[in-house]
């Protein structure tokens, strides 16, 4: 090497050296929390990983985190840097010779044409160029020291030293992973060296050509060029020629998919009895004497459920290669003519070349080695080896419990990494000496242990091949007729046998202690979480009952539209926006949430299926009209039909300041009036000191200085802290000068301040911190100050959904004051009068409503109970610290229960509730029309919408675990532990309707 080639093979050694501390040094905290969850046992992760390995995976989650993407060009660069040869490897770079005829190019193209569906398109994809494939000469070089690089000699003396040290005949055809777009030969070197080394044998593994350049069948291309190029060297060749039953492909990842691809291509080749003319010559197609494929990537489209269900178990980012939300464009990206996959043409994206798990056939394929981990690709690796098994396919299948995508090459110090290794290569030996003598295998490596236990194959995978091919795999429609017909089923047995139930969601955002008994009958409706169709033309979503908000927002997005009521808390669910009471910014316009349901499936008591809409006249109308906030006690909600409006990219939010109580509830009235506003809510810190912020939604860009504003990343504000910072020296808003100036846009200006938030942060800006809820968790953990640094630094703990497991898991929900209150217009400023006086919590939310008439059990003005009409309340939200003695706390929240009725008001049925059985139905009425319901709807056999909803004081209560808890900071560790072990955090973190914008060009795109 020369002086030049040295000092600049030194530049870039240290140029890595400081990118990569520059990547590291942001994610010390998180390297920190993990450790201690690590060594305090509470991560789900340490029971199965050590340490090192737990910090690995939670590093590389974060740094494959798809809200920050790069340009595909740098991303794909970083991953091509060859960092040297040294150590234990021989290593010996060639390049195939290019055949003077188009024949296995034509061979290639006939084999895709002839297995595609006659039905799918025409379309027709760029055919790419026979080129010199690359590829490396890998062999294990016993007798070097670790860092010796190779020797001064030729590539060819390289081969040939190489040659001298292998001890048996098999040879690696090795296709690297990466997605298609990233990695290289000399990314992959550990593992080639480490499959040369314990086979014995060599491995060729080449550099096929990258996606986007590049998209499909080049890499194909390659593949059957390098498989041709060992059996039948060209002439000039350093090797000989290779026999078929000396080769075995091997793959990672989506190397995996190429190695199974080229099989699949093989077996139509010769399905067409074609041969194929090469260098002159015409040549057999033959077979590899085995297949071998680590954490295939089958499923290109990301159709199967693991890629959610497991992504707490892996690094790779939450499926999104179809996702609308693209990295920053460059030279390679979009690319020209534009497509949706970084590999493939849209036409060709279910091709079975392409989605592996569509193909018909796998008869007559050698023997084939599989294995994964608890991974995202894990229900289509399972699926496959379900098939190859039906289609009489020889495999064997390793399952390693608790491990990550590729495992042995991430954390190769595991000895799990070591087991999968030298299982991967006894295998490969075996093949080579006689693969007729393979006996299938279906075993389990359990974490640590390495007990090998039986898999039961006709419990592998769930689904059929026609699940796969008719792309029912993941939450659809058929699917989820299964799984209420197994609830209607188990719903009608309990019916028959007259035993009450409570439902089972999975999650709860009820504040109300629970105190569940032992034996009690559940009927678990937690798998009804998807969204099975969002309807772009008649604008509607069909909405399974457990799909949270922030998930049902991503998937309706992308078409252009929003849920007209969103709850600002992104875990609420649909099914509970239905069946409690759901009221938010947008419901001054539409009212509350199931005002927004078309329809909804419900299975009766007696476990009939039925679907009720709200339309007078039809059959079911008076169930949906009851159902609606009777929290479950009329039946099971298992399918929503929700109607959905126009979305626009950004909120252009106005925050009017005001100076008195009075001001604050005038100012609701006014911006309510104003056409253009879609959603209006405010805040009240003090009785002098209230924001109103109304939204308007627009696909106007920011101009003039003006911001795009956030809140879900770990050092935005919290949206109430930036509210009142930004309010705090304003003066009071100017009051509307006629009843005309409240539809004309932009006033008043005084004492008001407007930015731009995009769509996803607005609908959400309360979840950090749970508007400011998440306070109250710096209080009871006193020594850590309430600062900026800690909120960052504490942020995953800091979401509403880690705060309710937190608030239940600590006991602290038994004197912890969460109310919201419906008060008429006409009294509110009473309320806030009562609550200074006896409660002294602040900040209050303010949230206008349009209530329905009743009957109904949604907080309404109770003058239109006779159905006469809606009308307007205020709705009061009224959340802080309780007094620490149980009976003073009781008699607080009866005292309110009380002064809300004497002010015409109601409250929200999610939180404690502690009237008596008459009180209750004094204050809400709708007795007789609601018993009437029950009775006709066979629900008298459930517990009463007042069951569901008291708080019994003292229950749940007695024993040591309750005494134990209330012992300083016992109860706040508990909660902060059920908090993690949920990885309820994990919601946010891969959120996709975060705003990613990073520059001021981005943000005016």
């Amino acid at each position: 090497m020369s002086t030049q080639d040295g000092e600049r093979k030194q530049g870039w050694l240290e140029s890595s050296r400081l990118e990569a501390l520059f990547t590291v040094l942001p994610k010390i905290p998180l390297i920190v929390r993990v450790t201690l969850l690590h060594l305090l046992s509470i991560s789900e992760s340490s029971r199965y990983l050590d340490v090192k390995s737990d910090v690995t995976i939670s590093v590389l989650r974060c740094l494959l985190d798809p809200s920050k993407p790069s340009p595909i060009s740098k991303t794909q660069a970083m991953t091509l840097r060859d960092p040297g040869i040294r150590g234990r490897i021989w290593v010996s770079k060639v390049a195939s010779k290019i055949p003077p005829e188009n024949h296995i190019r034509d061979a290639l193209l006939a084999a895709v044409d002839g297995m595609k569906e006659q039905k799918s398109s025409t379309t027709s994809f760029r055919i790419p160029d026979i080129a010199s494939v690359q590829a490396e000469w890998t062999g294990y070089r016993a007798n070097a020291a670790p860092d010796s690089p190779l020797p001064a000699i030729s590539e060819e003396e390289k081969y040939r030293e190489m040659m001298k040290e292998c001890k048996s005949s098999p040879t690696i055809l090795y296709f690297h992973g990466g997605a298609y777009y990233l990695c290289d030969p000399s990314t992959h070197r550990p593992c080639t060296k480490k499959l040369a080394k314990l086979t014995g044998g060599r491995v060729y593994s080449v550099r096929y050509r990258l996606a986007p350049q590049h998209p499909f069948p080049s890499a194909l291309l390659d593949a059957l060029v390098s498989y041709f190029t060992l059996l039948y060297p060209p002439p000039g060749s350093m090797h000989e020629a290779v026999p078929a039953g000396d080769i075995v492909f091997g793959g990672d990842s989506a190397g995996g998919n190429l190695s199974l691809v080229l099989l699949q291509t093989l077996l139509e080749v010769r399905r067409q009895g074609r041969k194929i003319t090469w260098f002159g010559e015409e040549r057999e197609v033959p077979l590899p004497a085995a297949v071998t494929a680590n954490s295939p990537w089958i499923d290109i489209v990301q159709s199967m459920p693991s890629w959610g269900s497991n992504s707490k178990w892996d690094y790779l980012p939450p499926k999104g290669i179809l996702a609308a939300e693209q990295p920053p464009p460059d030279d390679v990206w979009p690319a020209k003519p534009p497509r949706r996959h970084l590999y493939v043409d849209d036409a060709y994206l279910l091709h079975p070349l392409v989605s592996l798990q569509l193909n018909r056939s796998w008869e007559g394929s050698p023997p084939i080695y599989i294995c994964c981990g608890w991974e995202c690709v894990a229900d289509e690796d399972k699926y496959l080896v379900s098939k190859l098994i039906k289609d009489g396919v020889r495999v064997v299948f390793e399952e390693y419990e608790a491990m990550p995508h590729v495992f042995p090459l991430i954390i190769p110090h595991l000895a799990e990494s070591r087991r999968n290794l030298q299982g991967w290569s006894n295998f490969i030996q075996r093949a080579v000496e006689d693969a007729t003598k393979i006996e299938p295998s279906y075993t389990t490596i359990k974490a640590k242990t390495l007990q090998e236990v039986a898999i039961d194959t006709t419990k592998l995978s769930p689904y059929s091949e026609d699940d796969i091919v008719e792309g029912r795999a993941y939450t659809t429609m058929e699917g989820h007729r299964q799984a209420v017909r197994l609830i209607a089923s188990t719903v009608r047995s309990l019916f028959e046998r007259a035993e009450p139930y409570r439902i089972w969601h999975g999650s709860t955002n009820s504040t109300r202690p629970t105190a569940q008994k032992a034996g009690a009958r559940l009927v678990d409706i937690s798998a009804l979480n998807g969204v099975l169709e969002v309807d772009a033309v008649r604008r509607v979503a069909l909405v399974e009952p457990n799909v949270p908000m922030d998930r049902l927002v991503e998937r309706t997005l992308p078409h252009g539209l929003v849920p007209p009521v969103v709850m600002e808390f992104p875990g609420i669910t649909a099914g509970g926006g239905f069946a409690g009471t759901a009221g938010e910014s947008s419901s001054f316009r539409h009212g509350y949430f199931d005002e927004t349901v078309n329809a909804v499936e419900m299975v009766l008591p007696d476990g009939e299926v039925v679907v009720a809409r709200p339309d007078k006249g039809t059959e079911y109308a008076d169930l949906f009209s009851g159902a609606a906030g009777a929290v479950g006690s009329l039946g099971i909600a298992t399918l929503l039909e929700l109607r959905l409006v126009e979305a626009k990219r950004y909120v252009k939010t106005t925050y009017r300041r005001t100076s008195s109580v009075a001001e604050a509830i005038r100012v609701v009235r006014e911006e309510c009036a104003r056409k253009e506003n879609d959603y209006v809510d405010g805040i009240l810190f003090s009785k002098d000191h209230g924001v109103i912020v109304s939204g308007r939604l627009t696909d106007e860009a920011p101009t003039n200085g003006e911001r795009v504003q956030t809140f879900s990343h770990a050092w935005d504000p919290w949206f109430y802290m930036h509210v009142r910072e930004l309010t705090q020296a304003l003066p009071s808003s100017a009051p509307s000068s006629n009843s005309d100036s409240v539809t004309k846009p932009n006033q008043p200006s005084q004492g008001t301040v407007t930015e731009y938030i995009p769509l996803g942060e607005y609908l959400f800006r309360y979840d950090r911190g749970g508007f400011w809820v998440g306070q109250a968790a710096f209080d009871y953990f006193w020594p850590v100050p309430f600062n900026r640094f800690f909120r960052w630094f504490l942020d995953d703990f800091l979401h509403t959904r880690m705060l309710y497991r937190a608030l239940h898991g600590s006991g602290e929900s038994a004197r912890f004051f969460v109310q919201d209150l419906g008060i008429p217009y006409e009294t509110a400023e009473q309320f806030v009068d009562y609550v200074t006086d006896n409660l002294g919590i602040w900040p209050l939310w303010l949230c206008p409503l349009k209530t329905p008439p009743g009957p109904t059990f949604h907080p309404h003005l109770r003058s239109n109970g006779n159905g006469s009409g809606g009308g307007e309340m205020l709705n009061f939200g009224v959340w802080g610290w309780g007094p620490k003695d149980r009976a003073e706390f009781v008699r607080v929240n009866r005292d309110l229960e009380r002064k809300v009725s004497e002010l015409g008001g109601m409250k929200w049925l999610y939180a404690h509730t502690y009237y008596s059985e008459p009180e209750f139905w004094a204050a809400y009425g709708n007795r007789e029309w609601y018993e009437t319901l029950r009775r006709k709807y066979k629900a008298t056999s459930l517990p009463s919408v007042y069951d569901k909803v008291r708080v019994k004081p003292g229950e749940g209560e007695q024993g040591w675990k309750p005494w134990l808890k209330s012992l300083w900071p016992v109860g706040g560790l508990a909660g902060l532990r059920k908090g993690i072990q949920s990885k309820d955090y994990m919601y946010h973190r891969d959120a996709t309707w975060k705003w990613t914008g990073t520059g001021e060009k981005e943000k005016l795109s």
